[in-house]
């Protein structure tokens, strides 16, 4: 028993030294899925921990207690009171509104103006836990000054990678990230917040803010003992602001078990190369006495050798792939889901150990699996058994087609969304393992019988199309998703840049910190933008004034309008009797046109503080628009309805009589020239699709490689053919050359068949995954240059990728070294 032990390892390690690239194979599969799941796994991890830090209440959101009139500001001597009598749970804080100046960011190292952020000075001293240390992010040079601290959206925002500069002269260092903080603001310890000509007498105190919770009976007996010019506000209520980040793990899921499902194809033909080319050693090792089950265990064991070697380089690689992404991550979450993103721990034991199951799991069923169909293929009953005919496969194809229909019809959220999509392309790959040999049989009926060669082609194509259906599968998958991103990337590209066109309708707009009260009667062809914050339910929502004449309404493109009568949904709105909502919360909220809604109370202020510049009223929805690319929920209002003076966004729509006149308003802030904003925003469009484009080819190349081993597999079992056909007189390059057409020819029948499925996808991608992960939708263009970009590049990695097996085929085969089957 030990010397046949003995002689079953020796024999294996001999035959992984000898073909070394066959054991490779499986091992980056291996890697390749590991690394992609632990990926995966930390980067969802990282943005569920973000979730809860950014769920949780805001340390600076408590009660407070501020000035009644601007004349009668707090002072010290109120803050010394208030704690003094025992309501050390505030602390004092003041704010400076002038502008900070970046020395230097990602894109350029030349100084910009921060507009529109607040710089807060905290007493920090009187809440030392107040704001948790926090190490600078990996992309930050070294910087000098005095600490700060930002939420992490206004850290993204700014973008600074060296000092900021205030108007007093004083260097600050680049915000540190921390959940929870106010928007458009930058803390900074009160000490640091009073320096140079910045005193208290200049710069009073705004407020005192409650860090800690306040009881009922307290918050009485603090009004009670307030002096006159001191008024006491309640804690703000959290509304929910409809997060998206869950959304984004779960299509980050769904990539990560593409990825697997790409690797178990890998996997699956790597294996069935490896076992096919050592079956004639172990018909031998069987003939010697070693037993079947004897001969699975070693297998198995040696599947787990690779295991050990593959798991822990994948679950590494996938970690060090999260690390490097992090702070590239941590600004997505910032901008994209105002959400935060919190680098996660390894937890390497656990991680690697799971690695280790699962794949040792996955490869040991797929070892039984491609053991049992290695032997039907050589098996002589196999060869001969018919396919199913054709009313089986009418039967069968209509199931997939009316099941598929089905799901994606039904689908109601995300996931179900994302289930729709996995129905689609195991649909797809059903109707090519059921068609794909009738469709060769028929081409080989039509085929010449006076080119003996290309009837050879193309017989040779149907007869191998049921030993490459897990290759073709593999491609079918690739190109179908190929097709599908790159439609569905060229319409949303079409439909932005279309909307920025009309959207944006000035030939110019300023961006100010000036008051409005700068532009009235002073400066003629501007319109003011106002904003302003409500809640529509539990959902946060966005206010902004729009205009309602004429070139107002052009600028305006409605999705949906109340009675399908757009006149009568501007009358309404000009009215102030309804207003215009985006998709995003007409999808979150179910409205449609024409429905009323509650509108709550509007505050200019994100923290709802105060009394409301509108009461809560029931408005009518009179249309709704498409807004791209905003995670948020928005309301239009008429600006003759709401245009507070504290509601004023900074923002100016410019009109001038002559271009040359748009240079006056230069003094008064930062003036865009629109052609310019839309030309910007187009390439920051293409720079974020270029990750996918990487991706799309990537996928291909894998298919690709998957379609190269299976040939490889194939090579082993039709070398008696090709020495037949040598001998028969047919040049080498004349064999290789028909060997690559019928390969391609597989290529092209799945490609034709991949078009449909793949522009099918696409508008599965729009109209359900982005319906229900993002609340947006658009209009799906179909490009015949977009559709042969894909076929075409597709078709040019699997000729790349099939000229390394091909260029290694040999026609001369000694008949006697073929093993007895």
């Amino acid at each position: 028993m030990l010397n046949r032990i003995k002689l079953l390892l020796l024999t294996l390690l001999a035959m992984a030294r000898r073909k070394p690239w066959e054991p490779a194979l499986i091992i980056v599969a291996v890697i390749i899925a590991t690394a992609g799941l632990s990926s995966v796994w930390l980067i969802n991890e990282g943005a569920r921990q973000g979730d809860i830090a950014s769920d949780a209440p805001s340390p600076l959101a408590g009660a407070r207690i501020v000035a009644s009139k601007s004349t009668s500001p707090l002072t010290r001597q109120d803050y010394v009171a208030v704690r003094k009598q025992g309501f050390t749970q505030f602390i004092a804080t003041s704010e400076d509104s002038r502008s900070l100046v970046c020395t230097g960011s990602e894109i350029s190292d030349e100084p910009s103006v921060l507009r529109n952020i607040t710089l807060l000075g905290v007493d920090m001293l009187a809440a030392p836990s107040l704001m948790p240390s926090a190490a600078p992010p990996a992309r930050q040079r070294a910087a000098t000054g005095m600490t700060t601290f930002a939420a992490p959206g206004v850290v993204a925002d700014i973008n600074c990678l060296t000092e900021i500069e205030r108007q007093t002269g004083d260097n600050l260092a680049p915000p540190l990230p921390v959940n929870g903080l106010p928007d458009n603001t930058v803390i900074i310890s009160l000490a640091g917040f009073y320096t140079g000509t910045v005193t208290p007498q200049s710069q009073p105190l705004t407020a005192l803010i409650a860090v800690a919770p306040i009881s009922e009976s307290d918050a009485k007996q603090l009004k009670d003992n307030l002096p006159a010019h001191l008024v006491f506000e309640p804690a703000s209520a959290i509304i929910a602001k409809g997060n998206l980040s869950e959304s984004f793990r779960l299509n980050l899921w769904a990539m990560g078990v593409l990825m697997g499902v790409v690797a178990l194809f890998i996997v699956i033909n790597a294996m069935l190369l490896m076992y096919r080319s050592r079956l004639p050693v172990a018909i031998r090792l069987r003939q010697l006495g070693v037993s079947a089950r004897l001969l699975q265990a070693a297998l198995v064991g040696e599947l787990a050798v690779y295991c050990l070697i593959s798991t822990p380089i994948g679950v590494f690689t996938g970690l060090i792939v999260t690390r490097q992404l992090t702070p590239v991550l941590q600004q997505t979450f910032a901008a994209l889901f105002d959400s935060a993103f919190v680098s996660p721990s390894p937890f390497l034991l656990t991680t690697l150990a799971g690695a280790f199951v699962i794949a040792l799991g996955a490869l040991t069923v797929f070892s039984f699996i491609t053991a049992r169909q290695l032997t039907g293929a050589l098996s002589v009953s196999a060869l001969r058994k018919p396919g199913p005919g054709m009313l089986t496969r009418i039967i069968l194809s209509l199931v997939a087609v009316s099941t598929t229909t089905l799901l994606v019809w039904l689908a109601n959220s995300t996931l179900l969304a994302l289930i729709s999509v996995a129905a689609v392309l195991l649909a797809g790959c059903l109707l090519i393992i059921l068609w794909l040999p009738a469709i060769t049989q028929q081409l080989v009926k039509i085929s010449p019988a006076h080119k003996p060669l290309l009837r050879y082609i193309i017989a040779s194509t149907s007869a191998l199309s049921g030993k490459t259906r897990l290759a073709v599968c593999a491609f079918f998958i690739a190109l179908s998703a190929n097709i599908g991103m790159n439609v569905m990337t060229d319409s949303f590209r079409q439909a932005t840049a279309d909307w920025l066109s009309q959207r944006l309708s000035a030939p110019a707009y300023l961006y100010t910190e000036q008051p409005h009260t700068a532009f009235e009667n002073r400066v003629k062809g501007v319109k003011l933008v106002y904003e302003g914050f409500s809640n529509v339910g539990q959902i946060s929502v966005e206010i902004r004034s729009f205009p309602g004449d004429d070139e107002a309404q052009q600028s305006l493109a409605l999705s949906e309008v109340i009675n399908n009568d757009t006149a009568q949904a501007w009358q309404l709105f000009a009215q102030g009797k309804g207003v215009f909502i985006n998709q995003q919360l007409a999808f979150r909220e179910h409205l449609q046109a024409g429905q009323n809604m509650t509108l709550g109370p509007v505050f200019t202020g994100r923290e709802r503080r105060g009394s409301p510049v509108m009461p809560a009223a029931a408005v009518v929805v009179a249309g709704i628009y498409p807004d791209y690319g905003n995670p948020s929920a928005q309301v239009m209002l008429p600006i003759s309805r709401y245009s507070p003076p504290g509601g004023f966004a900074g923002v100016v729509a410019l009109y001038p009589e002559t271009a040359g006149a748009i240079s006056q308003y230069e003094e008064m802030g930062t003036v865009y020239i629109t052609d310019d904003l839309i030309d910007l925003s187009m390439q920051t469009f293409d720079r974020t699709f270029v990750v996918t484009d990487a991706l799309n080819v990537a996928t291909l190349l894998v298919a690709g490689l998957s379609f190269a081993i299976s040939i490889s597999v194939l090579m082993l079992d039709i070398k008696p053919q090709l020495s037949v056909l040598r001998g028969m007189g047919v040049y080498q390059w004349q064999i290789k050359l028909a060997l690559l057409s019928q390969y391609m020819l597989f290529c092209l029948i799945t490609a034709l068949l991949a078009l449909p499925f793949g522009i099918f996808l696409a508008w599965v991608f729009i109209a359900r995954v982005n319906r229900y992960a993002f609340y947006w939708v658009y209009t799906m263009e179909i490009s015949i240059g977009v559709l042969l970009q894909s076929v075409l590049l597709s078709m040019l990695v699997v000729f790349v990728v099939l000229l390394l097996p091909l260029g290694r085929v040999s026609p001369k085969v000694d008949l006697r070294q073929e093993a007895a089957l």
